[in-house]
């Protein structure tokens, strides 16, 4: 109420409609589509041929694929261009729909920040697959390190895909972000690598460890020299 010689409060104004909501495909990079489109399909052929087809698909996806130490390198040879060949390719080989949807959630949830800096145009698209395929190659790296001498078969998204949990913490919040996600979880996984042999866990914990410490490491670089240009 107002009081005699008082003015009279404005009338409200009319609230702004809500903003339209993008669908959450739009708002992902075409990199990050691109790339889990590959995983998808790779493992739904994959899939296809093992339990209905004649599995040739399976068998050349595992030669190309499956990163190999100790007695199965032995029996299966290290895979083409002397293993080098896996050590990137095993980003799109699976064992079961749990492991190929596991790893396409970290990849969806923290790859699409990653992949923002790089901007959408080609050169930005290919600065961000490098950096994708370096974390990648890391891990396999290390897992064959540490494993030369026992029998693995080391494969899936999840070394490339603990690079862009590092990533998704520089995109958004600088080296703090990052280490506040990455350090607790390499803290975990340096604890699991040491009691595991007690555990005989079916995961690759320094594979894990070597994509994420290159995420952590290595992300900056990659943005400045590939990232979008600013003034």
């Amino acid at each position: 109420m107002t009081g005699p010689g008082q003015d009279a409060p404005p009338p409200p104004s009319d609230p702004q409609p809500p903003a339209p909501r993008q669908p959450v495909f739009n708002a992902m990079p075409p990199a990050i589509l691109a790339l889990s489109a590959l995983i998808i399909a790779a493992h739904t052929l994959d899939w296809w041929s093992a339990s209905y087809g004649d599995g040739a698909f399976h068998q050349a996806l595992v030669n190309l694929a499956g990163v190999r130490t100790g007695e199965m390198a032995e029996r299966m040879g290290t895979g083409p261009l002397g293993g080098l060949a896996p050590a990137f390719a095993h980003v799109f080989l699976h064992f079961g729909w749990v492991h190929m949807l596991l790893n396409l959630g970290v990849v969806l949830a923290f790859g699409s920040a990653a992949a923002r800096p790089f901007g959408t145009d080609l050169r930005g698209a290919a600065g961000f697959f490098l950096f994708f395929f370096a974390c990648a190659g890391a891990g396999a790296g290390l897992h064959m390190l540490f494993h030369m001498d026992q029998s693995t078969v080391m494969a899936g998204a999840s070394t490339a895909a603990m690079g862009l949990w590092a990533a998704g913490g520089w995109a958004e919040g600088g080296r703090r972000g990052m280490l506040r996600l990455s350090v607790p979880l390499l803290g975990l996984h340096i604890v699991m690598v040491l009691i595991d042999p007690w555990l005989n866990l079916p995961i690759a914990w320094t594979g894990h460890i070597g994509g994420l410490l290159t995420g952590m490491i290595a992300y900056p670089a990659f943005v400045r020299v590939f990232g979008v240009r600013r003034g």
